[in-house]
């Protein structure tokens, strides 16, 4: 993948979003911004080119040096061929962290303590601070015995439970990270009740303590806010899914061959990620925006409905009061 023609850029002058969130509401001790590098829906076991997405990143974060990156889901099963893509994000000099996606575990065989196992990932469900943040890692693929169509999409009572306390104890502004989103369509089967839980606990100045909640799952561009608390979706690094009905082969034989899904999307030329920064004197979380193209034919070119929506972007967006 050669970087001179990646169209990777930040879209200044671009869409920005102003979503509500109050930083001024909390006691925070110092300045300290804090930079995130993020990725969402890489899937190394649909596209054929993971690798060398996953090293286009690293590689960016090694020079950009942020303070942590993290993964929102459907990354990478724990098998054997995976090795050079796992090897490769773990090769990163600084921390790094994990979401549980539904692509990564039962729905191709593996146990959810395999795939943690595999990432080098402790715990499902977890949080932690950096500098003037609190942060939470939520995993939407609990298992619920009320039934719905489509992959599991459901946090359970323990996990509820603990993520009241955790809200409880914080002082700090919070940014949730998850895979399956909190507001869609899609997502989070109860994300009504977990929205609930998120806005009850509050600063002292009735603020909400969860100041942004980021998620992938949808391989969309989308942001919106309820109830003070802003909910952004981070496009796929990758593709996105159209289905048998719009299938193409694109590729080779031994590509399309290796990955038979790969058919089934329409991919990204070159891979999306963005980068975060937290700045508590600016009162803002800005969200770097890049934009790519697809590898024809594009959706458009297949006639798929509202394929206007179907963008191969992450917009840029300033979460501020």
């Amino acid at each position: 993948m050669k970087r001179r023609n990646f169209l990777l850029k930040t879209l200044k002058g671009g869409i920005i979003a102003s979503l509500p969130i109050s930083l001024s509401s909390f006691n925070l001790t110092n300045n300290k911004k804090v930079e995130i590098g993020i990725v969402a829906d890489v899937h190394q076991d649909i596209i054929h080119d993971g690798v060398s997405r996953i090293s286009f990143f690293i590689d960016a974060m090694e020079k950009r040096k942020p303070d942590f990156i993290i993964q929102l889901g459907d990354f990478s099963l724990p098998r054997k061929q995976n090795q050079p893509f796992i090897d490769k994000w773990n090769s990163f000099n600084g921390p790094k962290y994990h979401v549980l996606g539904n692509h990564d575990m039962k729905d191709f065989g593996f146990k959810k303590e395999e795939t943690m196992k595999w990432w080098k990932m402790k715990k499902r469900y977890y949080s932690f601070d950096y500098n003037n943040f609190h942060f939470v890692v939520l995993d939407g693929n609990d298992n619920n015995t009320k039934p719905w169509n489509g992959y599991v999409r459901y946090i359970g009572q323990e996990q509820k439970i603990w993520l009241k306390k955790d809200l409880k104890k914080t002082l700090k502004p919070t940014i949730l990270f998850s895979h399956q989103s909190l507001e869609a369509r899609g997502g989070i089967s109860n994300r009504e009740e977990i929205r609930n839980i998120l806005e009850k606990y509050t600063n002292k100045n009735g603020y909400p303590k969860v100041v942004a909640c980021l998620s992938g799952h949808h391989h969309t561009d989308y942001a919106k806010s309820i109830n003070k608390i802003p909910y952004v979706q981070i496009n796929s690094m990758s593709y996105k899914w159209v289905g048998e009905k719009f299938q193409y082969k694109r590729f080779s034989q031994q590509i399309e061959e290796a990955f038979p899904n790969i058919s089934k999307t329409c991919p990204y030329k070159e891979p999306l990620y963005t980068v975060i920064t937290l700045d508590t004197e600016q009162e803002m979380l800005h969200l770097e925006g890049k934009k790519t193209s697809f590898i024809a034919p594009t959706p458009s070119d297949l006639k798929i409905p509202n394929a206007e929506k179907m963008n191969p972007i992450i917009s840029e967006r300033n979460l501020k009061i």
